[in-house]
């Protein structure tokens, strides 16, 4: 087992601590070796984050993998604990000396020949330092518009939307659901050099040659509203904006937009009507909002069916399977699942993608906003434009066979 390593390493790690090797004297020790082995198991897994823990009697780590956390079982005396977030925090340029406040770093690691970015973060809990490393890029190149998982349909709206000169573009969804990598793809796919490309991000997620990127630092006077009024002077012609967080933030995109701007943002909704209306909420008039958002986005990851242990089964009569697919269902179909193996770590599920629902704008729903209506209204003439939901994006990819309706009901209802 690949784990088993690291496991040989803490005992030697903790071997050498016992001969007196000090915390800041981990350079070329088997500490380093044993962080090393850590973040080369994690990169191997296609973790997304790596979690340390102090607890009681030692440390704990887990790992994120599609989504979920899974916990690794390795045995760590207390006094190697310190040590490893030690060690991280030098990698992350994070002050060693300061334990009682967090702190955040940045980590560049080269795993097989390649630079991986990371981004480290420390807590101070009860039990000493608890860290999460994130993985920025666990792939090397950024993904195309072709492999967003976008239907034909869907793709054909959403090369419309970004490609639009003017207008508020929002992508919503909760935390992890692949926000940030549709909106890098559609910059990606808008990187040219006739057009200026701005980002407001925090932080930078991922560096994009030829686009001008500016982390938020409000402590320099570089807030999201304050890099907007600065992206104006710089004439760019289309901005991302990282995510609308409170009113002023959210009035301002707006009246940038107004000006013949095309802006990208996000926010934290679960669909494309709940967007509109946490706009609303804001404090954006709604003849604004009407005269300027272009198209909403919401988004969910879902596990793909293994392709090594997948197999077909059919639905039978009156099962809850027929049930939820409603319509769709017919007498016989088939559908597929995984078994598990060691490929997948015996959850039947490896990799992710994406389901779409993506509302473009038009004069009736325009109507509606004005309106500043309820959900139900703005839902219904959602509906009569002929908006395809998350869950019947997610049942098209269940009947083409890559992924399941119980992870698609996962991912949309918990």
């Amino acid at each position: 087992m690949p784990w088993e390593t690291v496991q040989r390493l803490v005992g030697e790690a903790a071997r050498e601590l016992r001969r007196g090797v000090s915390e800041e004297g981990t350079r070329g020790s088997h500490v380093v070796s044993l962080v090393n082995a850590i973040l080369n198991e994690a990169l191997a897994e296609e973790a997304t984050d790596i979690h340390l823990e102090p607890m009681g009697s030692g440390l704990r780590i887990r790992i994120r993998i599609d989504g979920f956390l899974r916990e690794r079982p390795l045995q760590f005396p207390q006094e190697v604990a310190p040590v490893i977030i030690a060690r991280l925090k030098v990698m992350a340029g994070i002050d060693t000396a300061k334990r009682n406040r967090p702190q955040d770093g940045q980590i560049r690691y080269v795993h097989e020949g390649r630079s991986i970015d990371m981004r480290a973060a420390v807590l101070p809990v009860v039990d000493g330092e608890r860290m999460v490393v994130r993985i920025m890029d666990a792939a090397e190149r950024f993904l195309s518009c072709d492999e967003l998982d976008l239907t034909p349909r869907n793709r054909e709206i959403f090369e419309r939307l970004i490609h639009r000169s003017t207008g508020l573009l929002l992508l919503c969804g909760p935390m992890n659901s692949g926000k940030t990598t549709t909106l890098y793809a559609a910059l990606s796919a808008l990187n040219e050099p006739d057009c200026h490309i701005m980002t407001l991000e925090d932080p930078v997620e991922r560096r994009i040659a030829g686009i001008s990127q500016f982390q938020v630092n409000p402590e320099a006077g570089l807030t999201f509203v304050a890099g907007l009024r600065a992206a104006l002077r710089q004439d760019a012609q289309k901005i991302l904006l990282g995510e609308i967080r409170d009113r002023e933030t959210a009035e301002m995109a707006v009246r940038i937009a107004l000006t013949g701007h095309a802006l990208f943002s996000t926010l934290h909704t679960e669909d494309t009507v709940s967007a509109i209306l946490r706009m609303i909420e804001m404090g954006v008039p709604p003849y604004l909002l009407a005269a300027t958002l272009s198209g909403v986005i919401a988004q969910r990851l879902v596990r793909r069916v293994c392709v090594n242990c997948r197999e077909e089964y059919a639905v039978t009569v009156g099962s809850r399977e027929a049930l939820a697919l409603g319509e769709l269902y017919h007498p016989g179909m088939m559908l597929v699942r995984g078994r598990g193996c060691d490929c997948c770590h015996g959850t039947g599920y490896r990799g992710r993608m994406a389901i779409h629902e993506i509302l473009p704008i038009s004069e009736r729903i325009r109507t509606v906003i004005l309106a500043a209506d309820s959900k139900r209204a703005l839902q219904k003439a959602a509906e009569e434009d002929g908006l395809e939901t998350l869950w019947q994006d997610g049942a098209s990819k269940v009947l083409a066979g890559e992924t399941t309706l119980a992870e698609v009901g996962r991912a949309l209802y918990g």
